[in-house]
């Protein structure tokens, strides 16, 4: 066949001419493929030097999708706390709210208002997380087997 020496040796692009662990401009690290030439059998490359190169890559990614769970598993905890948090506020609020006795009938609806606006505040914040987070939560509910 005419063209397998074409098939065999690819024309070389400068986008092919990168390192292993090196993907193109705007590629995650877990979204690159790797470069034809690494995948070619050369003159100082034998076989084992390329399986050795590429279990160095896995475990490179392995180590980085391992520490990427544990930031997602830091995450959920964190915002847990916060809806926590927020919850406990909230109530320490509305118990503000009739801790001041002996003051004039104004004052007394003043500050009790002020304390139901700030538990309101903190329960409003809360149900808006939950909101925003619940995109978040819905998609690490599958576990990544590593």
């Amino acid at each position: 066949a005419e063209d397998g020496w074409q098939t065999i040796f690819p024309i070389l692009e400068p986008a092919h001419v990168h390192g292993m662990s090196e993907g193109k401009a705007g590629q995650s690290e877990g979204n690159w493929t790797l470069s034809w030439i690494w995948k070619m059998q050369g003159i100082s490359a034998t076989r084992e030097v390329l399986a050795d190169a590429l279990c160095i890559e896995w475990c490179k990614a392995r180590a980085h999708a391992h520490c990427w769970t544990e930031e997602v598993q830091l995450l959920l905890e964190e915002m847990q706390h916060v809806r926590e948090f927020l919850s406990w506020h909230a109530t320490w609020w509305d118990e503000q709210a009739g801790r001041r006795t002996g003051l004039p009938d104004a004052a007394s609806e003043g500050i009790k208002a002020y304390a139901k606006c700030q538990a309101s505040l903190r329960r409003n914040l809360r149900i808006a997380f939950n909101n925003m987070w619940v995109v978040i939560e819905s998609s690490t509910t599958t576990k990544v087997q590593l």
